[in-house]
This record gives structure tokens, sequence and C-alpha cells, in this order.
């Protein structure tokens, strides 16, 4: 079978996020020639190089596509013994398999395709065609291999018969074909190359050095030694199930790193949030990534994005992390004072650990929550992130 060879491709520059007080904003382009992408719209600038000639276009709204919004479950201002409720179930079309026990209300954000951030449905999309490119890009060079294999094969089989003679025709035309096939395949390496978009996060020097201050934070959160997904809860009845605690909730053993994702070529990593029931959270300067195993991925401005941490009282039977606290104690089966249900012959001592339960919110809806066995270390990145925050939202926005 012939080779295909591919005749055109878009060529995918590098993609400077400019972070400042308006909002995120995207310039992508090369020298000449920019389109900026920013909250109120889409932006083009074309020029001459050296001639200090350019031309803007006025700016041009674009639709928000996904108009799907979930205001953020309120958060509670109770006792650290208490939880609120949990928001509605809305599970990712791809999340992992998972199932919630009966009764449980399960905590999970909406689909990936309503997420991103209105001012960055420009930018995802194009990262997506990028995508799209790449892995056809890659077939067609995984193509031009096997062919240039069969072609150096064949010649040399030909070549060293004792019947070449009546190949000669066949031989020649290998030896046309094969430079045109190693011909293709240094294209496809250099179009492969190209179809990479390297993301440059720019902001002031107050909000890289807050930044700093937020990986600082999450490299000790990370180190907790009990981390957990809470991926669903329901509210205890007390009287009925004797006991002090008003939530009861599911978790999962999870993991906090540093990662990344093919989607961002970027010199740093991301803070990584695996999530059990749905998709990972990236974050990186400025812009959250949640990557869905199919491919589908969402952007969210991070200011967008609460995160908020406090303090609550756990009753833990799993054992006591090193790294927690112990508030006091309670019985497993307990009246209302608090005092041991003597009905009970082998009620036994549970401790109260103080534990960190850090949440995710934002008005696309993003429902996410957790708990790590270091309360003080949650505190700390909950606020690092915060002064993060500010500090994009004061910053000068770069052009």
């Amino acid at each position: 079978m012939p080779l295909r060879f591919r005749q055109t491709f878009t060529l995918f520059p590098g993609v400077r996020l400019n972070i400042g007080k308006r909002g995120i904003s995207a310039s992508i382009g090369v020298h000449g020639a920019t389109v900026n992408v920013g909250q109120k719209g889409i932006r083009a600038t074309v020029g001459l190089p050296g001639s200090g000639v350019s031309y803007t276009t006025p700016t041009f709204p674009f639709e928000d596509k996904h108009s799907v919004t979930h205001p953020p479950t309120p958060s509670s201002t109770d006792s650290h013994f208490e939880i609120p409720e949990a928001a509605p179930s809305n599970t990712p079309l791809n999340a992992k398999i998972y199932m919630p026990q009966a009764g449980m209300n399960e905590i999970s954000s909406a689909s990936i395709e309503v997420l991103t951030s209105t001012s960055l449905l420009p930018l995802r999309d194009l990262m997506a065609k990028a995508r799209e490119q790449k892995a056809e890009i890659k077939a067609d060079l995984q193509e031009a291999l096997a062919e240039e294999s069969k072609q150096k094969s064949e010649l040399i089989r030909r070549k060293s018969s004792i019947f070449r003679w009546f190949y000669k025709r066949r031989i020649a035309e290998l030896e046309t074909d094969l430079p045109q096939t190693q011909a293709e395949i240094s294209r496809l390496i250099s179009w492969e190359d190209s179809t990479n978009i390297a993301m440059t996060f720019e902001s002031s020097d107050c909000s890289q050095r807050a930044y700093a201050a937020m990986v600082r934070a999450f490299d000790v959160l990370k180190s907790s030694i009990k981390k957990w997904d809470i991926t669903a809860d329901k509210a205890t009845d007390q009287f009925a199930e004797r006991t002090l605690a008003t939530r009861s909730v599911n978790r999962h053993p999870v993991t906090f790193d540093f990662s990344s994702t093919d989607l961002i070529q970027f010199t740093g990593r991301a803070m990584r949030f695996e999530n059990i029931n749905g998709d990972d959270i990236l974050l990186y300067p400025g812009v959250a990534v949640m990557p869905r195993a199919d491919g589908a991925f969402a952007l969210i401005d991070l200011r967008e994005l609460q995160i908020s941490a406090e303090h609550r009282g756990f009753q833990e039977e799993d054992g006591v992390p090193s790294d927690a606290s112990v508030a006091g104690y309670t019985w497993a089966k307990t009246n209302k004072n608090g005092s041991p249900d003597r009905r009970f012959k082998d009620n036994y001592q549970i401790p109260i650990c103080v534990y960190g339960n850090i949440t995710f919110q934002s008005q696309t809806g993003i429902t996410e929550e957790y708990m790590v066995s270091n309360a003080d270390a949650a505190q700390a990145f909950a606020e690092a992130v915060k002064r993060y925050q500010i500090s994009l939202t004061e910053s000068e926005l770069l052009v």
C-alpha cells in the first residue's frame, strides 16, 4: 500500500498566559501576528515585523458555549465537629469506577465539558486541536516508519538475490521511493514537535513570590501522613446511632504530589490532587487543569477556584496518624452528655482527631472535598492560595 503524504498542517506556536487584575489573557501567535484572548473576547494583531506598522482588530466577544453553572455549596460556620451537607451528586461521565454506599450523598464535580472558565474556552479549544493533530501526525509517522522498514528490507533482499538482474526495475523504484519516505519521516518528526503548545506564565514579581510560597505550602501538605478524598456523606441520626457525630462520610486514601500533563509544556510541575470519583486537579500558575482519561479537559482561572480549609473533629477508628492532634475522646455508643451508653456491653473509647478539611468549589461546577491528618498544613496551604489569588487580582495586566 503506498504511503500517504500529508500535505498541510496547522502550526501551533507558544502561548503566553498573561495574569493580571482583569483576568487571565492568552497571547497566541508568532512575531508579527498574535491573537489575544481575554475575558472580554478575542482581539487579533497583525503587523509587518520591523516596520512598526500593525493593525489591531476590535474586540469581538465570544459566545459562552457552556453556560451551565452550578453555584458552590455554602460553607459552614458551625463547630469544627460539624460538617455541612454535601452538594447534589453530579458525577463526571468518565469518572473512575466508584459507587457510594447506600444512603450516602456523593460529593463530585460536574462533567469536564462545563468546568472551563469562559475566558479560557478559546485556549482550551486550541489545545484540543493541537492534541488531535498531534495524534494524526503520530499515526502518519508510525505508518511512514513501517513503510521505510519494509522498503529497506525489500531493497536489501532484492539486491542480495542471485536473481537481482530480474529485479532491476523494482530495485530502481525502491531506490527512488526510499529517500522520499525518509524525507516524509523527517518532515513528520518536525511537524510533531510543532504541535506542542508551550505555556509561558507571565505575572508580576509579587505574584511569582506568592506562587512560590504556595508551592512550598503544598510541599508540606503533600507530606501529611494521611490524605483522603471525601466522596460521599450523610447526616447521622444521633439518637438512633447513639453518637455525637453529626455526619458520616466515605473516604478513600489519595496522593498529593507534583505532576504534569502533556497538555501543557511547563518548566515547573503542577500541584496534583488525586480525585477518586472524578478527574484529578492540577494547579499551575494562574490556572487549574482537570484532564480526563479520554482526552477531554477543563481549564479554570485559578481566581475562580475557591479553595478553603478548616480544622474539624473526626472520630477516628483506624488509628491516629502521627502528625494529627487528638482533641479528646468519645465512645462508640454515647449518651447525649458524652458519657458511655452502659446498655452496650463492649462499648469502647474512640479518639477525636483534629484533621484539616479542604474544599474545592467553583461557579462552573467544581465540588471536591479532602481530609488530611496535618490540619495546620491544610490551613496554611489554603491561606497561601488566597494570598496568591489576591496578588493576581492586584497585579497590573501584562502585555
